[in-house]
């Protein structure tokens, strides 16, 4: 091996490598003559065979073709599915391992791509503290998102037309790469054990009805998703099946879900109307025949109602660590006014309105903003407001700098795309005395932290918080204060 030069690295070239590390993303990163190559499927010590795939502008990719030795860090994986459906990339390394991969990772991120100079750079990893571990390492997810579909489909070309065979309708997950097919799914450690009961419930009325699933390919077809919701705090239970078929049809359909849903004890048993081409349906229609379209779940001493399309935290206790993780980093006191921006159904800023004067949400989504105004009333908290429209709108039109608010704090918690430029610059005009920064994704919370350093804030503190174990993901708290 000593003998490939860079140079001479090329798309389909088969190597033997040692995998030195865990790289954003979760693959395995291992180097031959100085070159990078990422390995998904792949953990530190493993001897490992790869084909490179593809060449990037500064590094390589490569498919795991075979473990040639196992590494000592290696633990047997308990889910059959491992590495198949795209959910767990780490499961077959020790938890303790994968955590302290994860803290480092942010450390590399912050030293190698924050926009700053490199003398400044080089101070940020010392500002990483210790990672908060998940309160649960199985069994803590209280969603599942399943689809229904076809464990094979073929095709064939008649009479210039393209047909396509579709064989085993089944429920499971699309694989990475591969939306046309669904893998069937026996047992999955990430969500909550009273989630792999209701599926098993599923599963059977699937047998017994034999409603016909979707086929993306030909749109036919009646059951498209499922989601399965669970209050963890409170033992209530959704169940929501999206489908491609309208109201008046499914009427024979709506008797035997009532019928089952008694079976299954749910609180909330529901159909969504998606006649799109998309399974995302823009405009849903939402039918409950058991309950109400909602489940109930406790965080802290807090009672929220989630719909279908809410966005909340799938990790329960983990979101506990989460917020308190904030709350410290922010050191909030009686007097402040803080702003939550990207706020989604209100839950970090109903609990930091308990320690300060004032807190302002703001939030795009329309019903995000109905939930959260409806739980801060159900929470009897009358120190909270909420601004429907984006971050970056909001701040420039409705808050302006020098308005009705003086925020002393501002929490913001954007999606994986990070901040909107013109959001960062509405931050920054406002010049809170601190800003909070709650990421979902490392490497955009780097682009924009080096925004805020050149904009006069200083990093205190970033803390690292495990809410997914056996992924790659890593949530972060980072604690900004205004020199």
């Amino acid at each position: 091996m000593s003998s490939i030069e860079r140079a001479e690295i090329h798309p389909g070239q088969e190597l033997t490598v040692i995998i030195e590390k865990l790289a954003y993303g979760g693959a395995g990163l291992a180097t031959v003559e100085g070159a990078k190559i990422f390995v998904p499927g792949t953990i530190p010590g493993q001897q490992a065979l790869i084909v490179v795939t593809k060449r990037r502008d500064g590094y390589y990719e490569a498919k795991l073709t075979k473990v040639l030795r196992r590494s000592k860090d290696e633990i047997p994986s308990r889910c059959s599915h491992c590495h198949d459906c795209g959910g767990c990339v780490w499961q077959n390394l020790s938890y303790d391992k994968q955590i302290r991969y994860k803290e480092e990772i942010v450390r590399e991120t912050l030293e190698h791509l924050v926009p700053v100079e490199p003398a400044l750079r080089k101070q940020l990893p010392g500002r990483v503290l210790k990672i908060i571990p998940s309160p649960q390492i199985f069994h803590y997810r209280n969603k599942l998102e399943l689809s229904f579909g076809y464990e094979r489909m073929g095709s064939e070309e008649r009479d210039g037309r393209r047909m396509y065979f579709d064989e085993n309708p089944t429920i499971g997950f699309h694989q990475p790469g591969n939306w046309s097919t669904v893998l069937p799914i026996g047992e999955c450690h990430l969500y909550d054990e009273q989630l792999g009961l209701l599926l098993s419930d599923v599963r059977r009325f699937l047998a017994e009805t034999q409603i016909p699933v979707y086929n993306p390919k030909t749109h036919k077809g009646i059951l498209r998703t499922l989601l399965l919701r669970r209050g963890v705090q409170t033992g209530e239970h959704m169940i929501a099946f999206t489908v491609k078929a309208r109201k008046k049809e499914l009427e024979p359909l709506f008797q035997h879900f009532m019928r089952f849903g008694g079976r299954s004890q749910l609180t909330s048993l529901l159909v969504i109307e998606n006649l799109g081409m998309n399974d995302k349906p823009e405009n849903p229609k939402v039918y409950p025949l058991i309950g109400q379209p909602f489940i109930s779940e406790r965080l802290f001493d807090l009672l929220f109602e989630i719909s279908p399309f809410s966005f909340f935290q799938t990790n329960t206790l983990g979101a506990e660590k989460l917020y308190q993780a904030v709350v410290e980093g922010a050191d909030i006191g009686a007097r402040d006014t803080v702003l939550d921006a990207y706020c989604g159904m209100g839950t970090i800023g109903q609990y930091v309105a308990r320690f300060c004067e004032k807190v302002v949400g703001i939030e795009s989504h329309p019903t995000a903003i109905e939930d959260a105004l409806k739980s801060a009333g159900k929470n009897r908290i009358g120190n909270i407001s909420f601004y429907k429209g984006r971050a970056e709108q909001v701040l420039h039109d409705q808050l302006k700098p020098g308005g009705k608010y003086a925020f002393t704090t501002i929490i913001v918690d954007p999606p994986r795309a990070g901040l909107h430029p013109k959001a960062r610059e509405a931050v920054l005009l406002h010049a809170p005395k601190k800003l909070i920064y709650v990421s979902c994704n490392v490497a955009t919370f780097a682009r924009d932290l080096g925004e805020f350093l050149k904009g006069g804030y200083e990093l205190r503190s970033v803390q690292p918080v495990d809410m997914f174990p056996h992924t790659s993901y890593i949530e972060t708290v980072a604690v900004l204060q205004r020199k």
